[in-house]
C-alpha cells in the first residue's frame, strides 16, 4: 500500500470478496517492487524457510503472492501456485515465473480443489486484514498434504506494544480507511489446533513499516505442519 500498509495486505471489505484489496494493490502494483525494500522488515526468514522446506519436484502454494517475490526464483521443477486478490499483481507474477499457476482468489474461501494439495505453503503479510483466522487456517490446512509445512504471519496483538494493543486498528490509504486485524498468540495457537496444524516454531518479529508514522508493525511468525 503506497503509504501505510504492507504489500499483500487486503482492504476493508475482504469479507465481501476483497474488491478494496484488489483496488489498493492494483494501484500500487507497478511500483510494488520499488516500495518493497522500504516496507518490509522480514529479514531472510522467508528465504531460509523455503530453502529448508522445498525440494525439487514439490508443490508450493503462495497465498497473497503479489508479484511472486518469494517464489519466482524457486527451482524450475517446483510447481508454484499463487493466489491473490489483485489481477495486476498476478500479471506481474506471470511475467516473473511464466511456468507458475496464478489465480485471482480470496483466502476467505477454500482453496479450489482443482489446484490439488501442496507440500509447502506461504501466507506472508497477507492475513493482516483477516477477520476470521480460524476459518482461513482451516482452508489452508485442507490445501496441505499430510506432513505439509507452512510459514504464515499475522499482525500480533500484544499488551504494552504501541499500535498493537487492540484487536483492530484503522489506517488511512490514499482513498479509504482500512481495518487491520491483530491476533494474540493464544488466539492464533487455538486456531491452529482447530485446523489440525502443529506448531514447530514461533517467533515475534518485525513485519512491515507503517511509513507515515515511522513505525514498524510486528508479526507473529508461525512455522507449522499439517498433522
Amino acid at each position: 500500500m503506497a503509504d501505510e500498509t504492507d504489500g499483500g495486505a487486503p482492504g476493508p471489505d475482504v469479507g465481501h470478496g476483497g474488491s478494496a484489496v484488489a483496488r489498493v494493490y492494483g494501484e500500487i502494483a507497478s511500483a510494488y517492487e520499488v516500495l518493497y525494500p522500504a516496507l518490509h522488515r522480514y529479514g531472510d526468514r522467508v528465504e531460509r524457510f523455503l530453502a529448508d522446506a522445498v525440494a525439487p519436484g514439490m508443490r508450493v502454494l503462495d497465498v497473497g503472492c503479489g508479484p511472486a517475490l518469494h517464489t519466482r526464483g524457486l527451482d524450475a521443477s517446483v510447481d508454484v501456485v499463487g493466489l491473490d486478490f489483485a489481477p495486476e499483481m498476478l500479471e506481474l507474477a506471470k511475467r516473473a515465473r511464466p511456468a507458475g499457476t496464478w489465480r485471482e482468489h480470496s483466502y476467505l474461501e477454500p482453496v479450489p480443489e482443482d489446484l490439488g494439495r501442496f507440500d509447502v505453503a506461504l501466507a506472508i503479510g497477507c492475513l493482516d486484514f483477516c477477520d476470521d483466522l480460524p476459518r482461513v487456517l482451516g482452508h489452508l490446512a485442507q490445501a496441505l498434504k499430510p506432513g505439509g509445512r507452512m510459514l504464515f504471519t499475522v499482525l500480533e496483538r500484544r499488551p504494552g506494544l504501541e499500535a498493537h494493543e487492540e484487536a483492530t486498528r484503522q489506517v488511512r490509504t490514499a482513498d479509504t480507511d482500512v481495518t487491520l486485524h491483530l491476533w494474540s498468540s493464544v488466539e492464533t495457537a487455538r486456531a491452529l489446533d482447530g485446523a489440525g496444524l502443529r506448531t514447530g516454531f514461533y517467533l515475534h518479529a518485525p513485519g512491515w513499516e507503517l511509513l507515515a508514522e515511522e513505525r514498524t508493525m510486528w508479526f507473529g511468525w508461525w512455522y507449522v505442519t499439517r498433522g
